[in-house]
Order: structure tokens, then sequence, then C-alpha cells
């Protein structure tokens, strides 16, 4: 009899699966070192590649926002702030003008960077080096031609093994055709093993080099216990469909049990009531979080329309936009956060100052109260489209009640342009601000007194609370480890605001962390909103709630 073998690792997202292994490879074209072009010739294939290397991640970031919510997109936004760096393309084009082809430009300015990132004694600047070779892979693509093997059509499912995968593999998986991943490196905060748990799919991290002579080989994945046993035997194969049986009676058991309770209202065994939310980035979600039970929209990311243009969008654009996704929801509450650029989103029409320090810097209402005709246009925009629905407009990164008394002067002024044109809305229209600062936590008595309701932005008030970079993989294991500082925060603006009338959500990644919700509950939070694949798991759990 054959003997199995068997890899272990860290298991992700618990589940059971068998089928063939699919070794995922890196493009198998040869970069030419020589060309036969002149160095103009060069520059503009260059160009044309880069160009399509900006498109596709912005259909990159749109189809992670989708997928794995705002904090994996913001990943693309970085690759796409690379992409039109101009030191990196400069010394792109240097290497051009040296007599290298352009694949060969841009692999050797890649391996400079790298190096040098790497090099620094700075573990931000240091991690930054694979967003590079992420980022010159893609352009080198579009240069060779090359069909990459995550796009090439499989007839079967599959467990796909890898060494590791960038953010742009990652996304661009066709995710029907995976039944599990398998990561040689990788750790549980791993890009594959963020992908793997949005999607219910089990995954494997860290089991060391599997061969490439196994590809094609069927295996048995166990997430839950963390093992992949490939070739295995027989009474290996009975036991593990006897447990696979098992475990998918009660997997089917407790989807139909959420799907039955999807339309009831998400109350605890106390008695309290939550809201159950989606946060969206496009009007393309409305129908998932609809037919997933969302009770309305939490966070409707409104930058995604600035984005995807380049040059600022009309107000007519704005309204079309925000209209029919205020009609589609049919009556439901429909949170719009402000423009929220700056920082980690930058857009190139907006001509942003580089800066040190980004992260505490001109970003979101700041932006907006200085530029005061950019606002309006966005706020007269969100106005006319309260007449066709639950509108709400909340303000983002608020750290004060001046900044929310200037930003009600310039709606103020907003409807009553509107007024003049004889355009209708809704003048009684409900506002917010996010709590995402320890200042707007700390001061939220104060400024419970301007608003109508809060909605907590964990990503940021993790990060600020803690001094931890949230993009920074080298700390981001703080923030998992030290809730209790956040949760403190978010307890003082939840009696803040309730004190005064209003309502309180959370909006940001805690929202969707299970272990969380009863703390939540207790804390009197009314709105949990959450991206699309966590609304069913969050209804169910409020349900166990005390």
């Amino acid at each position: 009899m054959t003997k199995s073998i068997r890899f272990n690792g860290i298991g992700i997202t618990n589940g059971k699966v068998s089928g063939r292994i699919k070794l995922f490879g890196s493009s198998k074209r040869k970069i030419i070192n020589s060309r036969t072009g002149s160095a103009l010739d060069e520059k503009a294939r260059l160009e044309i590649a880069r160009k399509a290397a900006i498109k596709e991640t912005k259909a990159l970031e749109e189809k992670a926002l989708k997928l794995l919510g705002e904090k994996e997109a913001q990943i693309f936004e970085i690759h796409g702030m690379l992409l039109e760096d101009e030191d990196f393309l400069d010394a792109v084009l240097e290497e051009i003008d040296k007599g290298k082809s352009a694949e060969e430009a841009v692999r050797q300015t890649a391996k400079s960077y790298g190096e040098m990132l790497k090099a620094l004694d700075d573990e931000y600047l240091s991690a930054r080096s694979a967003d590079i070779n992420d980022i010159s892979a893609q352009i080198i693509r579009f240069l060779t031609g090359d069909v990459a093997e995550n796009e090439e059509n499989d007839t079967e499912p599959y467990i796909l093994v890898a060494s590791d995968l960038t953010p742009s593999e990652t996304v661009k998986l066709e995710t029907s055709k995976i039944l599990g991943f398998v990561t040689f490196g990788g750790t549980p905060s791993s890009h594959t093993a963020i992908l793997a748990r949005a999607m219910g799919i089990p995954a494997l991290v860290g089991t060391g080099t599997i061969g490439s002579i196994y590809d094609g080989e069927y295996a048995l994945l166990n997430s839950e216990k963390g093992t992949l046993i490939i070739s295995p035997t027989e009474n290996e194969k009975r036991e593990f469909e006897k447990e696979q049986s098992a475990y998918n009676k009660i997997a089917k058991e407790h989807e139909m049990y959420l799907r039955s309770i999807m339309k009831k209202p998400a109350v605890t065994r106390s008695g309290h009531k939550i809201m159950i939310y989606a946060n969206i980035g496009s009007e393309q979600e409305i129908a998932s979080a609809i037919s997933n039970g969302a009770e309305g929209i939490g966070l409707l990311r409104s930058e995604f329309l600035y984005l995807s243009k380049d040059k600022y969008p009309s107000e007519d654009e704005l309204f079309s936009a925000y209209r029919d996704i205020a009609i589609k929801m049919q009556g439901k509450r429909v949170v719009i956060r402000t423009l929220d650029i700056g920082a980690d989103k930058q857009i190139p029409y907006f001509s942003l100052p580089k800066e040190e320090n980004p992260a505490l810097g001109y970003r979101a209402i700041r932006i907006c109260l200085d530029r005061h005709e950019l606002f309006k246009t966005q706020l007269r925009a969100i106005l006319r489209a309260s007449a066709y629905g639950r509108i709400s407009i909340m303000l983002p990164m608020i750290i004060s009640a001046e900044e929310i008394r200037e930003a009600k002067s310039l709606l103020r002024d907003s409807m009553a342009e509107l007024s003049t044109r004889g355009q209708e809305f809704d003048a009684k229209i409900e506002l917010g601000i996010m709590i995402e600062t320890p200042s707007a936590a700390i001061m939220s008595d104060i400024l419970a007194k301007e608003v109508d309701f809060f909605s907590v932005g964990t990503n940021d008030l993790t990060q600020y609370t803690l001094a931890v970079d949230r993009q920074n993989p080298k700390v981001t294991h703080l923030c998992e480890r030290n809730t209790e500082p956040v949760m403190r925060l978010i307890k003082i603006a939840s009696e803040a605001i309730h004190h005064k009338g209003g309502w309180i959500g959370v909006c940001g990644e805690m929202a969707a962390d299970l272990s969380l919700t009863q703390q939540f509950a207790n804390i009197g939070i009314d709105e949990l909103s959450v991206s699309v694949p966590y609304l069913l798991g969050v209804r169910g759990k409020v349900s166990e709630c005390k």
C-alpha cells in the first residue's frame, strides 16, 4: 500500500474539502534583456503597459472592496500610488536610456528599490518592497503579453497550493473554482488567509514547501485539524468522508438557520435590538447586500465616484449615483460618508501635497472644510438624492465641535442654493459623524449635542488609540490583542449619544468580529455595519447574545 504524504500548517476558516492539487506558478516567460527598438519605442511600450496596470489596479481595488472590505482595498490604493510615482518611473526610464529593454528596466528598478527599502531601519517602508515587486510584475506581464496561470480556465474545482500569493494574484483568482487554499508560508493575517475568511473557504498556511511533483495529485484538506494529506490511503479517504459528511450537515443546518432568521430583527435574548447594515463601495453591491439580509447601508464609501475618474465628478454625476442607490434600497436607511480622501487614498487630480505622516495629515473632512466648493458640490448631490429615499450624511475624521458646526453651515448653504433652484430635498436629513479618533470619543458628550448619530470607524480608532500603523504587518497583531482600550472609548461615545437621544453604530472591522458582538450589545450599540459576506454571521451571533 502506498503511504500518504502529510503536511501540517495553521488552519484558517474551519472546513474539510478534497480534490486535485493545483500548484500556482508565476509567469514562465523570460524577461528580454536586450532590445531591438529605440529608447523612444521602449518608453512608449512602458507607458502603455503602465496605464494598463493602473486600470487593472483600479478594478482590483473595486473587487477587493466588495469581497474583503476597506482595509484590504487600501492595498490597491497604495499600488495605484506606486504606479503613478514619478521617482519610480524616472528610475525605469533611466535604465531604458542605458540600453535596457522596458521589461529589464522595470525588473532592475524594482530590485534596486526593494533592496533599498529592505535595508532601511523602518518596518513600514521595508514591507513596501513587496508592493514594489507586485506592481512591477503587473507592468512586466503587460509588456510581455504573458497570461498568468491564475487567469487560465480550469474545468474542475481544485485546492490551490502556492508558496504565497501577492494581493493582486489573490484578488484575481477565479474563486468559484477554488476548494481551498494552501500556502507554504504566510500567517493567519496574510492576504490569502483574509480572502479565505471572507469567502468561507478552508485554508492552510505555513505548511513549508510542497514540491511540484504533487501538482495534480488528489488530496484531503482539513483546516480544522491543520492538515493536508496528499495521495491518501483508502482508509484515510473513508475516515475523511465520514468527517466531511458530518461537518457539511452541521454547516448546512447552520446556513439554513441563518437564512431563516435573515428577515427577522436581530435581537439579543435580553431584548436589545441591533440593526444589521452593510458597508458598500458601489451600487453593484446593493443586490448582494439585500439578498443577505441588510436592513440598510451603514457606510457608503462615497469616494468610489472620485477614485474611478480622472477629474472631479459633477454634481449631477454624484446625484445620479446616490439617487439610484437610494431608490434600490426602497426606503431603508443609506448612510453616505462624505468624501474621505487623503492619507492612503490618493487621487492625482486632487493634487494633494506629499506628507511625512499622511495618516495624521490633510485628509477627509479637513480637505472638505478647506475646499468649500468641492464639499458643497457633494452635499448638494446628497441632498437632492434624499428626495428619493432615506439618506443620512456622515462626516469622517471629526475631532472637534467646531468642525461639525462649520460643516453644518455649509450644509445650510447648500440647502439654500437648492431651494433657490426649486429642487427638492429632505430638510430634516439625518447628520452624524464618525468616531475615529480618541479626541472624538473623549469629547463625545460635546459632539453629541451637534448630531443625530455616531458611527465608530474602528480601523482608524484602533490605529490612533494604540499608535499602531494598521498597514504595517509587523505590528498589526497588536490590534487583535488590545481591543479593551478601543472598547472603552466606544462605551464613552455610546453613553454620550444615547444621553442626547441619538443612536450609535459600528462600521469598522471590529463590527464583524463575533468575539466582540456580546460586548457591543452590553454597551448599547444600536447598529453593526459589515461587509456583505459577514451579514448573516453577525445577525446569527446577535440572536445568541444575552
